[in-house]
């Protein structure tokens, strides 16, 4: 089910640059510009992509967690329908072995996580066991994922075409980004208009806000394609065990995959999680060979391929991958 090539090429493109306008984009992608926002628009409707802004997440930040949820499989479709509902729980993956739900939780902070979150999982009709695992370090999410369909040349002018990098350590939000997040929760590229109107405040100081947000690391976007038509059906997480001084080895090899979902290191006897979507089971092994052979004192511990994700970073998803258009952060 891959969509056709022209939709795969915008959709890289907006991977690099989620922000760019239709005219920057058509001069790289030999496209007129109201063809690739009809092309967009359409995409959206399907619910085969979206662009999303999103709290960065890094555990400098905030409280990102893992849960490992084991539930009464007569009650996995409401289990699954009610852990979507609750605002921190952000991902929720089907999974095939230790855990019948693997959730990704995003809070304030550890209270928030403990006193609030957990307590409102396990009290979810058809939850009969849990197992949390804190990020401690993250050094890669969904954002980092590519297609690789544009050439070497194009990505190259799409990189100019990026959002600023951060330019100051993170630091207090802008006054209104509570208020703004929810609109680019939805839509990742609303114009500084938009969002004037959103939070009824000038369009200029919204933009001025946005670009201050993005500027202190405290908001990322990122382009999301549905799994079925992407080309990588297989989505695979691996929890491993290697020492400190492995690492970075270990990041580094794991970075050259562009479809690397999720790179961290966590709390737990497992103190290493990735997450990459693949074409084929095989490519299964392939990975664990390589990077067996990269680094040779990591100790996989386990493999699960999900089933089907129920929720991605707040976005519902339908059966077949793609979005509902309801979103819940």
């Amino acid at each position: 089910m891959e969509l056709p090539l022209e939709d795969l090429e915008l959709v890289h493109a907006l991977q690099i640059a989620p922000r760019a306008s239709w005219s920057e984009l058509g001069g790289i992608l030999g496209r007129h510009p109201s063809t690739l926002s009809s092309r967009w628009d359409s995409l959206r409707s399907r619910g085969l992509a979206w662009v999303t802004g999103h709290l960065a997440g890094g555990p400098e930040q905030s409280c990102l967690a893992f849960v490992g949820v084991e539930c009464d499989p007569e009650a996995l479709t409401d289990t699954s329908n009610a852990l979507c509902s609750i605002p921190e729980v952000t991902t929720i993956d089907e999974a095939t072995r230790s855990w019948d739900l693997r959730l990704t939780t995003l809070s304030t902070d550890w209270h928030h996580l403990a006193g609030r979150v957990l307590p409102q999982i396990r009290a979810t009709k058809g939850v009969l066991r849990t197992q949390l695992m804190v990020c401690t370090r993250l050094y890669a999410l969904g954002n980092n994922w590519r297609l690789d369909v544009l050439s070497a040349a194009q990505q190259r002018q799409l990189n100019t075409l990026r959002l600023p990098a951060i330019t100051s350590a993170p630091s207090q939000p802008p006054s209104h980004f509570a208020d703004m997040l929810p609109t680019l929760n939805r839509n990742g590229r609303a114009t500084a208009s938009e969002l004037g109107q959103a939070l009824g405040i000038h369009p200029s100081t919204a933009g001025r806000q946005l670009r201050s947000a993005v500027a202190s690391g405290l908001l990322t976007f990122r382009c999301e394609l549905a799994q079925e038509y992407s080309g990588y059906p297989i989505a695979c997480q691996w929890y491993a065990r290697l020492p400190p001084s492995s690492l970075d080895a270990a990041v580094e090899f794991l970075r050259c995959y562009r479809t690397l979902r999720l790179c961290a290191s966590i709390s737990g006897d497992a103190n290493f999680t990735f997450y990459l979507w693949l074409r084929t089971p095989a490519d299964i092994a392939d990975v664990e060979e390589s990077l067996q052979a990269a680094v040779p004192e990591i100790q996989i511990m386990e493999s699960n391929v999900g089933v089907r994700t129920h929720k991605r970073l707040g976005w519902v998803l339908r059966e077949d991958s793609s979005s509902t258009g309801e979103v819940i952060v």
